[in-house]
């Protein structure tokens, strides 16, 4: 983490005193031993320059109390109240048994005094993060009950999914607002929040490296498009793979939830059986088979037409790609930029191929169904799911530029590709 971005953490911390008592349980030393707050000092705003000018010994969250912080109980009753009055988390209900291993996951994670801390900065500073940790640890939940995990794997998993994002308080805020433009000095910040959650949860013995490496892992994918580190496979651990399917569906549910309910969800899992565990796919569709289709249904005013210029837009995003990289060099195409947008686009070609689209005849697809709402609608959710996962691949590509950027020869075949890409997907 570097002193810019901790300042980010700092200023939350600042102003959270000045709404709760927070107040220093041991005394606050800089690196070369000056003495910068006694213990026993009130903290707010005010001591913000001093605390941002220095590296601090101890750690900020291991020398400060908060009145009414996070604590198992208040998890466990927040978890309550999602699990009753959210619609989203309706239709997981009838397939489980009961919410009582649910919500005693969150009693029996652990969680010390630092860790408790950082929570409750989340809850007062940064409400988006602690809601959505909540409301994925539930899912990631849902997941290893229908997985049969132990009750202690159980906690652990808890634990795990509420501590994911607390990498995120530790970058700046505006960065992570939606639709808020990111360099790729930025990715390179966001991108880091796992492994910046992993530094802080190694320190602690009871978080390493079992929630510490899911932490970390829970960007990941199992066909190595993820990030921080492009692992692949039995490379990512169990309770990893439990994180990652369980962000994908909650960041899907946030986004889209009002608008098209359960079925973007059920398009999502069709087209993402390669980057997730196929039995914790199944789990979900099963839930969806049994469960109530909660929510709204999508079909909406949809139209042929508006359709079949999404599916023509991405139809050319495949075309202008494979006339870059057919008239690549020799050689150029092994390049790791080129042969990385190769990979991902030929992998999101065939897992079109396999919900039954053909990449070069996409359009062709309303055609005879232009009066049938609901099946309108399902192909929309596909293009879109399909929209999004090409729009992923330019953000990728923008973050690996930089890396790249003096030694790839195969610079203007993705230059080329990119500048068009972005033109056709900008809607996104």
């Amino acid at each position: 983490m570097s002193e810019h971005y901790d300042e980010h953490y700092i200023n939350s911390v600042t102003a959270l005193g000045d709404t709760h008592e927070v107040v220093t349980t041991q005394a606050i030393f800089t690196r070369n031993g000056i003495k910068l707050i006694d213990r026993g000092a009130r903290i707010n705003t005010a001591m913000r320059e001093k605390l941002v000018q220095h590296k601090l010994i101890p750690a900020i969250d291991e020398c400060l109390s908060v009145a009414d912080g996070v604590t198992n109980a208040s998890l466990r009753d927040r978890a309550r109240e999602i699990l009753d009055n959210e619609p989203r988390f309706q239709f997981f209900r009838p397939g489980l048994p009961g919410t009582a291993r649910l919500l005693n996951a969150f009693y029996a994670m652990p969680l010390n005094a630092p860790l408790a801390f950082k929570l409750t900065v989340a809850r007062e500073r940064r409400p988006e993060i602690f809601e959505h940790s909540v409301q994925m640890t539930l899912i990631a939940l849902i997941l290893a009950i229908k997985s049969r995990l132990p009750e202690r794997d159980l906690a652990s998993v808890a634990a795990a999914g509420m501590l994911h994002d607390i990498g995120e308080l530790h970058i700046d805020p505006a960065l992570l607002r939606h639709g808020h433009p990111l360099d790729p000095d930025a990715m390179r910040h966001v991108y880091a929040h796992p492994m910046t959650a992993y530094l802080i949860l190694q320190t602690y013995p009871m978080f390493h490296p079992e929630i510490s490496t899911a932490v970390f892992e829970h960007h990941e994918r199992l066909d190595g498009s993820g990030y921080p580190r492009g692992l692949k496979g039995e490379e990512i651990g169990r309770m990893g793979q439990i994180l990652m399917l369980a962000e994908a569906v909650n960041a899907l549910f946030e986004k889209s939830w009002h608008t098209h309910g359960a079925a973007r969800l059920a398009v999502m899992l069709k087209m993402n059986r390669r980057k997730f565990d196929r039995e914790l796919i199944n789990h979900l569709v099963r839930l969806l088979n049994s469960g109530e289709r909660a929510g709204p249904g999508g079909a909406g005013n949809v139209s042929s037409e508006s359709v079949a210029a999404q599916l023509n837009q991405l139809a050319e995003v495949f075309r202008l790609w494979h006339h870059a990289h057919h008239t690549c060099p020799p050689g150029v195409a092994e390049e790791p930029l080129v042969a990385f947008v190769n990979q991902r686009l030929t992998d999101l070609e065939r897992t079109l191929l396999e919900t039954g689209f053909h990449p070069d005849e996409l359009a062709a697809f309303t055609t005879g169904i232009e009066n049938d709402t609901a099946v309108l609608a399902e192909i929309q959710l596909m293009a879109s799911e399909s929209r999004r996962q090409a729009c992923d691949i330019l953000k990728e590509v923008r973050r690996r530029w930089a890396a790249l950027r003096d030694d790839s020869a195969g610079r203007a075949a993705v230059e080329f590709w990119v500048a068009r890409a972005q033109t056709l997907l900008q809607a996104d």
